[in-house]
Parts: C-alpha cells; structure tokens; sequence
C-alpha cells in the first residue's frame, strides 16, 4: 500500500514539473504574435472596408481563447498539487500505522 501511493505521488509530481518547467512556450508566443498584429492592425490608417476592425475583433477572441486555456493549464496544475498534498499526507499515515503496528509486534513477541 505504501509503496503505491509513493509511487502514485512520484508520478503526479513528474508529470506536474514537467508541465511547470514547460511554461508553455507556444501558447505565450502565440499570444505575443496577436497582440503585435493587434497593435499593428490598430496603427493601420485605412479602414480596409471593415476588414481591419474584424481582424482586430478576431483578434480579441484568439486572445480570449489563449488565456481561457492557459487558465485551464493553471487550475489542473493546482488540482494536481492538491492531489500530491493528500497523497504525502495519505502516504505519512500509512507509515505510521506500519510503525504502530510493528511496535505492537515487538511488544507481542517480548510477553
């Protein structure tokens, strides 16, 4: 049982780093090359026949989406903290009840 949940425990944080050590790269790049196109889009001087304003809009969204999934990114991230968390401590009660239990042994064996 224990060795299970240390190894479950192990493999969340794995996987949990990798993700942090990440960072997203894509994502933050893509994010960038919006946000300087919206710049350069809102600096054009002609209108373009309402296409310019609907790039810009279009923009926006892809933005919007970017940060949702960033966000979306962020909270697993946490829930997998907090699965790591209950796990360590999950995985200290066990140690300690193997302790209790082998002292009680002891204590058998000594009567």
């Amino acid at each position: 049982m224990k060795g299970l949940a240390t190894a479950v425990a192990a493999g969340l944080i794995f996987a949990a780093g990798a993700v942090l050590a990440q960072e997203h790269p894509q994502m933050e790049a893509a994010k960038a090359d919006l946000e300087k196109a919206k710049s350069e889009l809102q600096a054009a001087g002609h209108d373009y026949g309402g296409h310019r304003k609907q790039a810009i809009g279009d923009i926006d969204r892809a933005l919007g989406q970017i940060k949702q999934g960033l966000a979306s990114v962020e909270k697993t991230e946490k829930k997998v903290e907090h699965k790591e968390q209950r796990l360590e401590r999950k995985d200290t009660r066990v140690e300690h009840k193997m302790e209790n239990l082998k002292a009680r042994e002891q204590k058998m064996e000594q009567h």
